[in-house]
C-alpha cells in the first residue's frame, strides 16, 4: 500500500524481520535440497561403481564349460596400431596392403604378408614381410626407397642392400653358386662358391 508518508521505525524493522525469516526458511530448504542432492550422487556412485566391479568379476572369470584352453590363440588376418592422433603406425596382416608414401598408395608389385612400420606421417618405412614365392625380407625404408634390404629366398640366396638416397646402391649376395658385390649396378667382384665348381 502506497503511503505519502515514510514507514515508521517500527515498521521498517517488522518489514526487515519478515524479509530475514522468510530468507532463513528458503536457504533452509535449499540447503535440504543439496543435501539429498548429495546422498543420491553418492548413492549412484557407489551403483555405478559396483555394477563395474560386478561386470569386471563376470569378464575376468570364464564359464567353467567353456573355458578355453591352454594353448588357445587370437586368429585374425591384420592387426592396425594406431598412435595417439590415429595415425597407423604398425600393421601386421596377411596380405598387407599396397605402401602409403606421402599420402598416396603405391602398388606393391606382388603380394607380402608381415609387419609393417609407419612414421608419425602415416609413411610405409619398413617392415618384415615374406611373399609368396616363399622369400623373406627385412627393410628399413626412407621415403619411396628401401635403404636398407635384407632378404633371403628358399633356393639358397641371401643378399643386402644399401641405398643412399640420392640413386646410388650396393648389393653384397650369395647364391649357391658364390658370392658376389655390385656398386650402382655394376659388378664389383664375384667369387665362385669353391663347392659348387666341383
Amino acid at each position: 500500500m502506497l503511503s505519502a508518508f515514510p514507514p515508521s521505525p517500527e515498521e521498517t524493522v517488522e518489514q526487515e524481520t519478515v524479509t530475514l525469516t522468510s530468507l532463513a526458511l528458503k536457504t533452509e530448504a535449499l540447503e535440504n535440497r543439496l543435501r539429498m542432492l548429495a546422498h543420491l550422487m553418492v548413492s549412484l556412485s557407489i551403483g555405478a561403481a559396483l555394477g563395474v566391479l560386478t561386470g569386471f568379476a563376470g569378464l575376468s572369470t570364464p564359464p567353467t564349460n567353456n573355458a578355453l584352453p591352454a594353448d588357445s590363440v587370437v586368429v585374425l588376418r591384420a592387426l592396425s596400431i594406431v598412435d595417439a592422433r590415429g595415425v597407423e603406425r604398425v600393421r601386421i596382416a596377411a596380405p598387407l596392403p599396397d605402401p602409403i608414401m606421402l599420402g598416396r598408395r603405391f602398388e606393391r608389385g606382388e603380394s607380402v604378408s608381415g609387419i609393417l612400420i609407419f612414421d608419425s606421417e602415416g609413411n610405409e618405412r619398413g617392415g618384415y614381410i615374406t611373399d609368396e614365392t616363399r622369400g623373406a625380407a627385412l627393410t628399413l625404408d626412407e621415403i619411396n626407397r628401401a635403404a636398407v634390404h635384407i632378404a633371403t629366398n628358399d633356393r639358397g640366396e641371401a643378399h643386402v642392400s644399401l641405398s643412399n638416397g640420392r640413386g646410388g646402391y650396393a648389393i653384397l649376395g650369395m647364391r649357391p653358386t658364390g658370392t658376389f658385390m655390385s656398386i650402382d649396378g655394376k659388378s664389383v667382384a664375384v667369387v665362385p662358391d669353391s663347392a659348387a665348381a666341383k
